[in-house]
C-alpha cells in the first residue's frame, strides 16, 4: 500500500472513531464516553483505537478542537468593511445560527461542567481571552470600537466576558425551547443584541 493510500486510511479510521465517540455523547452523554464502549459499537479492538488515540482524554480533545475550529469560522468576519456594533452583531448572529444546526454536540460540551470539558470552554476567569481565540476576537472588536469612539471606555476583558456570556444564555434556551418560530427567534437575537450593543455604546 502507498504511503498516500496509508494516510487515507489512518484517516478514514480515526474519523470513524471521532463519529462514533459523537454518537455516543450525543445519546448519552459526554460522561458515558468510554473506550470500551466505541471498540463496542465499532467491532475494534482497543488496540486499534488506542493506536490512533492515547485515551478518551484525547478523542473528547480532538471533539473540541473541531467544535472550536467551527465556532472561530461562524464568528469570522465576512468584511472589513464592517463597524465594531454590526461585527458584533453579525458575528453573535453567525455564532447562533451555526450552533442550532449541530444542537445535541453544543449541549454536551457547552452545558458541561466536567473539569475536562471546561478546560476547553470556560470564559468567565480573569485572562480568559488569553486562551480562548473566540473571546479575544470579541475584545479586539470592542478595543477598536473604544478607539474610533464608538464605545464607551470599559474593561474590555469583562465587558466581552458578560455579552457573550448574555448571547449564551439566550442561545441555551433556544438550544432547549426546540420548537420556536423561526421568524421568533430572529425577533429574540434581535432584540437581546440591540440592548446588549445599546449598552456599551459611548
Amino acid at each position: 500500500m502507498s504511503n498516500t493510500r496509508q494516510r487515507q486510511r489512518n484517516e478514514e479510521i480515526k474519523r470513524k472513531i471521532l463519529d462514533c465517540a459523537r454518537e455516543i455523547i450525543d445519546e448519552d452523554g459526554v460522561g458515558s464516553l468510554s473506550i470500551r464502549k466505541i471498540t463496542n459499537r465499532m467491532e475494534y479492538s482497543p488496540g486499534i483505537i488506542y493506536h490512533y488515540f492515547k485515551s478518551k482524554q484525547d478523542i473528547l480533545d480532538c471533539i473540541m478542537l473541531e467544535g472550536y475550529e467551527r465556532i472561530l469560522s461562524a464568528i469570522a468576519p465576512i468584511t472589513d468593511d464592517l463597524s465594531p456594533d454590526e461585527m458584533i452583531r453579525i458575528s453573535f448572529k453567525n455564532y447562533i445560527f451555526s450552533a442550532l444546526t449541530w444542537r445535541s454536540e453544543w449541549k454536551a460540551f457547552m452545558l458541561s461542567s466536567a473539569d475536562t470539558i471546561l478546560a476547553h470552554t470556560s470564559i468567565l476567569e480573569e485572562k480568559s481571552s488569553e486562551k480562548r481565540r473566540a473571546l479575544a476576537e470579541l475584545c479586539h472588536t470592542i478595543e477598536n470600537g473604544i478607539e474610533i469612539g464608538t464605545f464607551a471606555t470599559c474593561d474590555v476583558e469583562l465587558t466581552a466576558q458578560v455579552l457573550w456570556s448574555a448571547m449564551y444564555g439566550l442561545l441555551a434556551r433556544l438550544m432547549i425551547e426546540e420548537n420556536i418560530t423561526q421568524m421568533q427567534q430572529n425577533k429574540l437575537i434581535d432584540r437581546q443584541l440591540d440592548i446588549l450593543i445599546k449598552g456599551i455604546l459611548r
